[in-house]
């Protein structure tokens, strides 16, 4: 008996194995592109963990939250008091206007581009070489990476809700409001995530087999946050929403605000839309996420650009051949100087990540653009600020810390026959170089919008480039008696060192103080504006007139320029004789 049943399970096997491997199969390519919750739970966890230690220790990024929470705060106020007016009409009978819903299907669509550039960047990277992938499948880190990107960018739709719904509950009275705010500001993330982070994948991955798109990945990002700039300024950014908005306002992206408003008493909202998306958002859900391993795997496992010939010879010693270096050969008589102005804006170019810590100031000109293009006049103050800003960034992006720019290459800089004044005078050609045009030119353009005549026009140009050439001695003076040489993250991939707090302080206060003493010398309102404020606030009843503040600033100007020549003589004193411990 024990032999038949031996033949018969012999018999059956063949059958059998086919069958078994095919389902063995199939679960392997499920496992490929569904990713397992639990550790899909813990991978986000440890991200959005990781995320907040990072931050915790950024100065940087912890002021610029600052900054963004109290702009934050006034937009919450605006969308509060919208959202109430927006209540009370329609409990007074008033149809629900189409405006929420184009804003609505904006928040869903300028989430997505975030999240693709999210996606693209640091945060959709793996820490140490990939070594995820040899624990957990490319799904389940994918799956991870997702999820904590949905929860980092709800952020946005949860204060953006807790404020409409607030309004709308002020406005109407009822607490309903809440139920359609608060499933709508689930759905704006998650589906955010699962159409933007595949894209963002699949970029990556083209974008890591190109060297082309390699060497122009943050030109295109300057560009793209340069043109955002512009449009958001220029008011053609609500031209463009207009024109989108027929799309804006039709499903599948419409549904999002018929599920925000279906809710709420009296909006008329037809709930088939709602409905349709509480369907849809799910499958979109899955969708993404099924998308979203495969493009990992194929951002995560390139192997990058094939070399080329140039490449091959890229070790062979050659000599400096470019404009760049014709350009300063022009300028440069030493050879260790020109070659320290050439390597400095080289790694400007390569690397440029220092402008990011000179980038706060800018905020301030989006005002001054925006009264430039809607009135055709700026205050007259600009001009004067363009000086100062671009004293300021040239400055401190380059000379500001001229050790620590270094990094590993130090040592040989030490070590290398190029004495102090060399790195001096390449440091200040190089910032001389790119900020003397920009500054005087764009001071002089200001000017012009602002009305100021020739005379003072002249003086501008002349100021500007001046301040330019002496911001950047004086900066390598005191970056040469601060240095600093611990990088900053600016995400998950990307660090520079910054100068240090203290040369950051007495820089700018040094200059601020110059570029004032400048403007009140030069300028008539600048003289007259100055005394009235000075006369307010000093004490015991002081008062400084026009003539003797102009004789004030003839003497700080004098002081500032007699700083000049001992910062020289100081930075090359301290880069001469600094010793690497």
């Amino acid at each position: 008996m024990s032999e038949k049943s031996s033949g018969l399970s012999d018999a059956s096997s063949p059958a059998t194995t086919p069958a078994r491997h095919h389902d063995e199969e199939s679960q392997r390519r499920l496992r490929d592109v569904v990713p397992s919750p639990r550790p899909s739970v813990e991978v986000a966890r440890v991200e959005l963990l990781r995320g907040y230690r990072w931050v915790r220790h950024q100065d940087l990024w912890l002021a610029f939250t600052v900054l963004m929470g109290f702009v934050g705060a006034f937009l919450l106020l605006e969308t509060f008091d919208a959202a109430r007016s927006v209540g009370a009409n329609i409990s007074a009978g008033a149809p629900l206007p189409s405006w929420p819903v184009t804003a609505t299907s904006v928040v869903w669509l300028f989430l997505t581009i975030l999240l693709v550039a999210d996606s693209l960047g640091g945060n959709g990277d793996l820490d140490n070489d990939n070594q995820y992938l040899t624990i957990r499948p490319v799904a389940d880190v994918a799956g991870g990476l997702m999820l904590a990107a949905a929860a980092k960018f709800s952020v946005y739709t949860i204060g953006l809700g807790a404020a409409v719904g607030a309004g709308l509950v002020a406005g109407t009275g009822s607490l309903r409001p809440l139920l359609g705010i608060a499933a709508v500001a689930a759905a704006i993330p998650v589906t955010a995530t699962a159409v933007g982070y595949p894209i963002g994948f699949a970029l990556k991955g083209v974008a890591r087999r190109s060297r082309n798109l390699q060497r122009l990945t943050t030109v295109l990002g300057v560009g793209v946050g340069s043109a955002y700039v512009v449009l958001s300024v220029t008011g053609k950014l609500l031209t463009i929403v207009r024109l989108l908005e027929p799309v804006l306002q039709s499903p599948p992206l419409a549904w999002f605000a018929r599920l925000a408003f279906v809710t709420t008493p009296g909006a008329g909202v037809d709930a088939a839309g709602a409905v349709a998306l509480l369907a849809l958002a799910p499958v979109v859900t899955v969708a993404g996420t099924a998308f979203a391993a495969p493009a990992a795997r194929y951002a995560w496992l390139a192997d990058g650009p094939a070399p080329g010939a140039d490449d091959e010879e890229s070790g062979l010693p050659t000599a400096p051949n470019s404009r760049l270096d014709a350009a300063l050969a022009a300028v440069c008589r030493a050879p260790a100087t020109r070659g320290i102005a050439s390597t400095t804006l080289h790694r400007a170019v390569r690397s440029p990540f220092q402008f990011v810590f000179v980038a706060p100031p800018l905020l301030a000109a989006i005002a001054f653009v925006e009264t430039a293009v809607t009135t055709g006049s700026v205050p007259w103050y600009v001009p004067w600020f363009v000086v100062w800003y671009g004293a300021w960034a040239s400055g401190a992006v380059l000379p500001l810390n001229p050790l620590g720019n270094q990094g590993a290459v130090l040592s040989t800089l030490l070590t290398s026959p190029a004495r102090g004044r060399h790195v001096v005078r390449g440091n200040v050609v190089a910032a001389s170089l790119a900020g003397v045009p920009l500054t005087a030119g764009i001071a002089v353009a200001a000017g012009q919008v602002a009305g100021a005549p020739l005379r003072e026009l002249l003086g501008l140009s002349v100021a500007g480039g001046a301040a330019v050439v002496g911001s950047a001695i004086v900066a390598t003076g005191i970056g040469s008696a601060f240095p600093r040489f611990d990088a900053v993250s600016l995400d998950a991939a990307r660090r520079a060192v910054p100068p240090s707090k203290r040369a950051y302080s007495i820089f700018s206060t040094y200059l601020s103080v110059t570029v004032l003493a400048v403007a009140v010398v030069a300028d008539e309102t600048a003289r007259a504006v100055a005394a009235l404020v000075l006369s307010q606030r000093l004490p015991f009843g002081l008062d400084v007139g026009v003539d003797a503040l102009r004789t004030i600033g003839w003497v700080a100007i004098g002081l500032s320029v007699l700083s000049i020549p001992a910062a020289y003589r100081l930075a090359v004193r301290r880069i001469e004789t600094y010793r690497v411990a």
